[in-house]
């Protein structure tokens, strides 16, 4: 009940793109995921992680796989454009209700 997680935001192609093992072109696809932190039932985003694969091949690029320039830049912007749900928010929201609460106890 308290750890680590990621839930997946978005999932798109990268357009003009070849994979680097197979060499078919426009068969990358980059998955977003959400890092959060649950404690308990609330969760707390903290960032984006990204996972790029062959929809070919099969073949998943690590962290460590060299990726041209540009096909890193249209994956950053996946990355950027993709919106984490609201509801992973309420952690936060409820931190500062229990915060403002016991300022106005007394």
């Amino acid at each position: 009940m308290i750890g680590t997680s990621k839930r997946l935001i978005t999932e798109e192609k990268v357009k003009n793109s070849s994979c680097s093992h197979c060499g078919e072109q426009n068969t990358l696809i980059a998955k977003v995921f959400s890092k959060m932190f649950i404690l308990k039932i609330l969760p707390f985003v903290y960032g984006k992680s990204t996972e790029l694969s062959c929809s070919n091949c099969k073949k998943v690029y690590d962290e460590k796989d060299t990726i041209d320039v540009v096909t890193q830049r249209r994956i950053d912007i996946i990355k950027d454009d993709a919106q984490h749900a609201w509801f992973l928010y309420l952690g936060y929201g409820f931190i500062a209700l229990a915060f403002i609460v016991a300022i106005f106890k007394d």
